[in-house]
């Protein structure tokens, strides 16, 4: 009996799959049946009311598991619009973990609705709306300035980078935008963050550890720059920063993530053992090129004295440091 309506359930959490969604619990038997499998580690609710099979909700991203619970509610709701970090995530935007949830929801000004611990409420009066996901959120512009008015510099630069990056707009197309509601809270930092931002940025990681180094002073390096292989001039090697010294000599910067070793989407289906390699053969060729490769992980960028330690190391010019927080 038990594994009967163990398999019927995955047959339906299996279907809202197809549609990403959840699955709701409409009434007080089927709460019940699902609040079981879920004691049972079967089932898991990633928000009170909605349940997921376990084992293929851990294998989806962070943002996909987001989209899943906004189109789960937009299908009772489909007059809700999403917005702030939540249109974010829709629109495709880097956005860090923490940011995920509580989710984000315009009310009325009028006649606004109460926030909840799962749903933060933002008075607005005829917001820019447009469609991503399936799902109603307010524009791209908005959104994006909505975000970086409420971010520290590092995850501010990052969602930056971000929309240029998935959207193809240029800088000055989202700066002429910030421009124009600049005298809003929180506006003129949201400028500050355009004007800094580069598409070429291919990671939220990659612009977090570029925006510590100009909180910190470090010169800004070159991103993404491809370097001619030395003993084979078809092949080249992008590196993610590239420093030209005032001696003439060049530092490229390398963040390490484990997902290049582990992540079968960039191994390639390769073993680690090729992966580490190549990235060994890599290196060398990098130094036969004339350049002096400095490797860091997104650990160090957090600790920002270990960093600045790091690049004054490798000879990086320092200046004074930009004003930390949104100044």
């Amino acid at each position: 009996m038990w594994q009967s309506t163990v398999e019927q359930w995955r047959a339906i959490a299996s279907e809202a799959s197809d549609s990403r969604q959840c699955v709701v619990a409409e009434n007080p038997s089927q709460r019940h049946i699902l609040g079981q499998l879920r004691a049972a580690g079967v089932f898991l609710s990633p928000i009170r009311g909605m349940y997921a099979e376990t084992s293929e909700w851990e294998l989806l991203s962070r943002s996909e598991q987001t989209i899943r619970v906004v189109r789960t509610l937009e299908a009772r709701h489909p007059e809700w619009v999403f917005c702030s970090f939540t249109a974010a995530v829709l629109h495709g935007l880097w956005v860090s973990y923490a940011d995920h949830f509580p989710l984000h929801v315009v009310t009325s000004p009028i006649w606004p609705t109460k926030s909840t611990r799962t749903i933060i409420r933002h008075p607005m009066e005829d917001p820019e709306c447009e469609e991503a996901q399936g799902v109603r959120v307010t524009s791209l512009e908005q959104t994006l300035f909505d975000c970086l008015a409420g971010l520290e510099f590092p995850a501010g630069l990052a969602l930056a980078d971000s929309a240029l990056r998935i959207s193809g707009e240029s800088r000055g197309h989202f700066l002429s935008y910030a421009k124009s509601h600049s005298s809003a809270s929180g506006g003129s930092f949201a400028v500050d963050c355009l004007a800094h931002a580069d598409a070429r940025a291919e990671s939220g990681g990659e612009s977090v550890a570029r925006a510590v180094m100009m909180e910190q002073g470090f010169m800004v390096p070159d991103i993404q720059v491809c370097i001619d292989d030395p003993l084979n001039p078809t092949n080249h090697y992008r590196v993610d920063y590239l420093w030209k010294l005032s001696d003439g000599s060049l530092v490229a910067g390398e963040l390490d993530g484990r997902e290049k070793y582990i992540n079968a989407d960039m191994t390639g289906g390769r073993s680690t053992v090729d992966v580490l390699a190549e990235e060994r053969l890599r290196e060398s060729r990098l130094g036969a090129a004339g350049l002096r490769v400095m490797r860091f992980s997104y650990a160090d960028v957090c600790d920002t004295k270990r960093f600045s330690r790091l690049l004054e190391a490798y000879g990086i010019p320092r200046g004074p440091a930009r004003p930390r927080g949104r100044s």
